[in-house]
């Protein structure tokens, strides 16, 4: 509808009629939106009769310390924008104040929100996704150039012109390069789902931190559902900083790129040029982003041969690919914050300030964590993880070193690879394995299914142990308590033996278990 405001609604007649005249040039008509920092107007700039947007901050002039600190934001905010001439930035015209406020004129978008199109017409196809990201990256790119940082990229903060292009507005909580920090202690300014986990933990943030933020946006008006956000702010926050994304099915070719923009680690996403090579692959409609960097994940080699039981706790860390197929790689997390995420020993302080300052409950929020099931109530529970490949012909398989005891949260997740029960005669299929269609042309083999309920090629995994050995569908993701002690194996939905013959490819998958205190 409008441009520089994150929270659009249709529009509204002003309260005062047309007749209201802002210093003497801006005749204001209707109100477009409201968000937490100011309400936009679109209004008439008189002197040189043009429609523009006006953005009425809801800060005063005067008043205390936190009230300059929020004008001196708001002046940064029309500087940052004014200092990106771009295509897909929206421009900023003029800054006045008037009746003790600060208004900033701004461009008129005539459009919606990309957040407002896809809440009416639904996701879009990951080639039109691909042809927006590519818009939003230019548009970032720019505003880096220029030393500023967005520090909200969000749906609701890109506009779409009447031509179907993009554009970045709503520079509210952008921060200059000039060491000059705007925020209070503890004050998380932005939108939590789409906020890069080092500005959750109080780290630095940077250009990688807005590509995170696209890589959010892109996910969620492209898989139809934000990956991070959760029923409450606290969850939401932790989402951010130590789950993996949730991502649709739908995201196609795109799925790559955006889980490559959303890597924990600043250091491990991709480059701007990266990026923008998968999705002109994307965008010209091409099946795969093509080749990204591969990001690399500390693990420890241990000293000694590990035993079914052993968490690795000693031995020389180093550096091996994510995925890598060559050899499985081990390494043991905690639970805590400071020994899963933190890298400094005042990360874990400035989450918990974090965490304050979202006003959700200031003394109350580690025990709404600890309500809502995110964090553990008692004792200091241990995580081993292991990258694991899955063949497609070699019936059920250990996952190294993945002992479980009945209790133990266990989870499975896809990284990579495709496989085939049939290659002379079926395509290469992913985890959740074959459509029900390609299924039922299978139907003369189903003796073959390991788990007669679920399709062919579907990824299982069962405790070797437990009693009466219940199998389970992993698809891309599984989590459950394991019900008894053993160990995990894993295995194609086609059994071994003459069943396997013709299977080809193969899986890389992610296996972790949470061992009870």
């Amino acid at each position: 509808m409008t441009s520089g405001n994150g929270d659009h609604q249709a529009g509204t007649r002003s309260p005062h009629g047309s007749e209201r005249l802002i210093a003497s040039r801006y005749l204001l008509y209707d109100i477009l939106g409201r968000g937490g920092m100011g309400t936009v107007w679109r209004a008439h700039d008189q002197l040189l009769d043009r429609p523009v947007a006006v953005k009425e901050l809801h800060i005063l002039t005067h008043g205390d310390e936190e009230h300059r600190i929020r004008v001196r934001r708001a002046i940064r905010e029309a500087r940052a924008v004014a200092r990106v001439p771009h295509q897909h930035v929206v421009g900023v015209h003029d800054m006045v104040e008037y009746e003790d406020r600060l208004w900033i004129v701004m461009e008129l978008v005539e459009g919606p929100s990309l957040a407002h199109r896809v809440a009416e017409f639904g996701p879009l196809t990951p080639q039109h996704a691909a042809v927006l990201g590519l818009q939003l990256l230019d548009a970032l790119e720019a505003v880096h150039a220029a030393g500023t940082l967005h520090r909200d990229v969000k749906p609701a903060n890109v506009l779409l012109r009447r031509d179907d292009n993009a554009i970045l507005t709503d520079f509210g909580i952008a921060a200059l390069d000039d060491g000059e920090f705007l925020t209070t202690t503890g004050e998380l300014v932005g939108s939590l789902e789409y906020m890069a986990p080092e500005r959750v933990m109080g780290s630095e943030v940077g250009p990688a931190s807005d590509l995170w933020s696209l890589g959010a946006t892109l996910a969620t008006v492209c898989g139809g559902q934000s990956p991070f956000r959760r029923p409450a702010r606290p969850a939401t926050l932790h989402a951010v900083a130590y789950e993996e994304p949730f991502l649709a099915e739908r995201l196609g070719p795109m799925r790559p790129v955006v889980e490559a923009l959303l890597r924990k680690s600043a250091d491990e996403r991709p480059s701007v040029a990266d990026v923008r090579s998968a999705l002109r692959r994307v965008a010209a409609g091409e099946a795969d982003a093509g080749p990204l960097p591969t990001p690399t994940m500390r693990v420890f080699r241990p000293s000694a041969p590990l035993a079914d039981a052993d968490t690795v706790t000693r031995g020389q860390e180093w550096l091996v690919p994510a995925g890598e197929t060559g050899a499985t790689a081990l390494h043991t997390t905690s639970l805590r914050p400071s020994d899963r995420q933190s890298s400094r020993p005042g990360d874990r302080k400035r989450l918990w300030w974090a965490l304050a300052g979202t006003a959700v409950l200031a003394a109350g929020v580690v025990g709404s964590l600890f309500l809502t099931g995110v964090l553990p109530l008692e004792g200091n529970p241990k995580t081993t993880t292991t990258s694991q490949v899955v063949q497609s012909a070699s019936g059920w398989q250990r996952a190294t070193g993945m002992s479980v005891q009945q209790g133990d949260r266990v989870t499975v997740q896809f990284t990579s690879g495709e496989w085939t029960v049939d290659y002379r005669n079926m395509p290469m299929t992913g985890p959740a394995g074959y459509d029900a269609n390609a299924d039922k042309q299978l139907d003369g083999a189903k003796d073959c299914k390991i788990k007669p309920a679920a399709r062919f090629g579907t990824l299982l995994m069962r405790v070797a142990g437990e009693r009466n050995l219940p199998v389970h569908s992993v698809g891309r993701k599984l989590t459950f308590q394991a019900a008894g002690n053993g160990t995990l194996q894993l295995a194609i939905n086609d059994a071994a033996g003459s069943c396997s013959q013709d299977n080809r490819g193969a899986l890389t998958v992610q296996v972790s278990v949470t061992h009870r205190p």
